[in-house]
């Protein structure tokens, strides 16, 4: 039997199985919190950007609108989120963080940072700076690619 050697192990394989590590670690520790992945996505943005519309949100977030407005629906219902009237348009709808869901937000960004220095020991400061680089490249050449790709179709 042919062992494999680890020095030529393909970076997508490894790259595929430390993110699903990665994302359990990372809803893990949401949980731990008392969100989820779904709530920590659409409070995040809210406290990143404040009051945005449905619309918006989706496109900042990256997910499709009847996605979006599933996790938003539970979201409201918990007391996390509100649908506020755009005073400049009547018909759209803004959605804005209520305090419970800052804190829960909170609370969630204390377990997601104390994951992140649990993850980064070891790494030096400027391990970090090369780890950040090389997965920005990474998704910049995944980009390019997914392009080129689009474009000879």
């Amino acid at each position: 039997m042919v062992k494999a050697n680890p020095r030529l192990e393909p970076v997508g394989r490894q790259l595929v199985f430390t993110a699903k590590a990665m994302r359990e670690a990372f809803e893990d520790a949401l949980a731990t919190a008392g969100g989820s992945l779904p709530s920590w996505v659409v409070l995040s943005a809210l406290a990143e950007v404040g009051c945005l519309s449905q619309a918006a949100l989706a496109s900042h977030v990256h997910l499709e609108g009847a996605t979006i407005t599933h996790h938003i629906d539970k979201l409201e219902a918990a007391g996390l989120v509100r649908r506020v009237l755009d005073p400049a348009d009547r018909r759209v709808r803004r959605l804005e963080l209520t305090e419970a869901g800052a804190k829960l937000h909170a609370r969630m960004l204390a377990e997601a940072i104390k994951l992140q220095g649990i993850l980064m020991a070891g790494l030096t400061p400027d391990d970090r700076a090369v780890l950040a680089r090389c997965l920005e490249v990474i998704q910049g050449n995944l980009a390019a690619a997914s392009a080129t790709a689009e474009r000879l179709a």
